[in-house]
């Protein structure tokens, strides 16, 4: 690399982090903890950790083991807690973890960029920052949420991958061991990141380079087995009442699947194909004629699929991880996008080498003029959406929403007597923000995903909360829960005491 070529990478990777710590700080916000219950785990667990009460949820009764997350994310919460062990006067700093890691994320992208997507340097910034720029990881990063941390590792793995995979000489031990021990580490991050390991070995096991695949699984075991390990031993700690907020995984899906069966299955594929629409917001076109999106969705996978054949030589890895990630979001009930859009960033570098291809002078004419014009639409659709929606900062409307709704519930909670345990739907938020042990009124199930649950379906499992935990009060602040808690007062099992005016109303449990 020339001095001036070395000169302008090194501009444009300080003006990348600077745009990517900018936005990061646009993307902090007041919203408190726990609006989306996972946000207040995250906080939760990290301040166990950091007191020393092990990876635990310290905020149920018996304190179980925590085997809902990985521990990644917390750990990295953990140090903040010991500088300020206060809450909630230490969110703030909190907060600044993810405006520090954006910046990471940001590299992590660009550095993708330029040695799988073979980007040029003013090419794979751009990337970068509109990978960062995008609307969900402002919204990710604005909460204490793993995505931004994940998708920096999951760069920074594949970027390993690619370079172990590539390699066709002698192959340093080390390199394979390091490659397997990052892949087990990112799926401590988020647990889906396991996805890489299986396109790592097909490819090395289709070289039949035996040796470096039996190291990348015993350094991705490293980390898997020891999780694997504590997902089992605590796996019956919590109520399988509360299982969908803190119980581990594996239990609730293989349940589901076993109940629903087929036509579960089926509906799950068909609400998550669906969900893959979703990117479809960020060019304005979610609510457009179906003709329109169809168009579209077409011309994304046309730009996309000539991107991935032009990285394949360069980047098997980071294409094959589609399949097993794919696989993975179309099976698993619950809405793809929060699988999704950390792969978006590898999903715009992939654009962007797909455009390069199309528009090059290898194609013909016709087809050169044709997807520039396809390009330019949909980067402009891309940019006027998104310069529309980022001064009103409309993705946090939900979270004020249930904001408002957590902290009256927390306020209500703080003014009870302290002698009895609190059952609500703001259950983190209850236990964060009044300080009082609580346990969630309902919990996500896998039949949500593809039908609005009956109220007795609702009553039942409340009942079950009832049962396990035995509270004194019940705080319901949300719909669904108020439908299932009035049929349990009319069978006598609840008594309504108290209406705040903030819609927050307090049962008692009739013993």
């Amino acid at each position: 690399m020339s001095g001036t070529a070395l000169n302008l990478d090194r501009r444009t990777a300080m003006a990348t982090v600077a745009i990517a710590l900018l936005l990061g700080l646009f993307a902090m916000n007041d919203v408190p903890a726990g609006v989306f219950q996972d946000d207040g785990h995250y906080a939760i667990l990290a301040r166990a950790l950091a007191a020393g009460d092990g990876y635990r949820y310290t905020n149920l009764p018996g304190a179980p083991g925590a085997t809902h997350f990985p521990p990644g994310y917390p750990l990295l919460m953990a140090p903040l807690w010991w500088i300020a062990p206060h809450f909630p006067a230490n969110l703030a700093l909190l907060k600044l973890l993810n405006v520090a890691l954006l910046p990471l994320a940001a590299l992590g992208v660009r550095s993708l960029a330029r040695r799988v997507g073979a980007l040029s340097v003013l090419a794979a910034s751009a990337v970068a920052v509109a990978s960062v720029a995008t609307v969900p990881m402002l919204f990710l990063d604005g909460l204490l949420f793993s995505e931004t941390a994940f998708v920096a590792a999951l760069c920074a793995v594949l970027i390993g991958a690619e370079r172990l995979v590539a390699h066709t000489g002698k192959q340093s031990w080390r390199a394979a061991l390091g490659v397997g021990l990052a892949i087990g580490a990112l799926a401590m991050l988020r647990t889906v990141g396991v996805a890489v390991l299986p396109a790592v070995l097909a490819l090395l096991l289709w070289r039949r380079r035996w040796t470096d695949a039996a190291l990348v699984a015993a350094g991705a075991i490293v980390f898997l087995a020891p999780w694997q390990l504590w997902t089992t031993a605590h796996a019956n700690e919590v109520p399988a009442a509360v299982a969908g907020a803190y119980g581990a995984y594996g239990n609730w899906i293989i349940d589901a699947w076993r109940e629903g069966g087929l036509p579960f299955a089926r509906a799950v594929f068909t609400a998550n194909v669906r969900g893959l629409l979703m990117p479809l917001t960020l060019f304005g076109l979610m609510q457009a004629p179906v003709a329109v999106q169809g168009i579209a969705v077409a011309a994304l996978v046309c730009v996309l699929g000539a991107g991935a054949r032009s990285m394949w030589p360069r980047a098997q890895v980071t294409v094959l991880l589609f399949a097993p990630y794919g696989a993975l979001l179309l099976a698993w009930p619950f809405p793809p996008d929060r699988f999704l859009w950390p792969l978006w960033p590898i999903v715009l570098v992939m654009f962007v080498a797909g455009a390069i291809a199309l528009g090059g002078a290898a194609m013909p004419r016709p087809v050169r003029l044709a997807s520039r014009v396809t390009v330019a639409a949909l980067a402009l659709l891309y940019a006027v959406w998104h310069v529309r929606t980022w001064p009103g900062r409309s993705w946090e409307g939900l979270e004020r929403g249930n904001a408002r709704v957590g902290i009256a519930a927390a306020s209500v909670a703080a003014g009870l007597p302290r002698d009895g345990l609190i059952a609500a739907d703001q259950d983190a938020m209850v236990h964060l923000y009044a300080g009082r042990p609580a346990v969630p009124l309902v919990a996500l199930t896998a039949i949500q995903h593809v039908r609005e649950r009956s109220d007795a379906e609702v009553a039942a499992q409340i009942a079950g909360v009832l049962d396990a935990y035995h509270p004194r009060w019940v705080l319901v602040v949300q719909r669904e829960s108020l439908r299932g808690v009035q049929q349990l007062a009319q069978r006598g099992r609840l008594k309504l005491t108290g209406a705040d005016p903030s819609g927050v109303l307090v049962y008692d449990v009739v013993r």
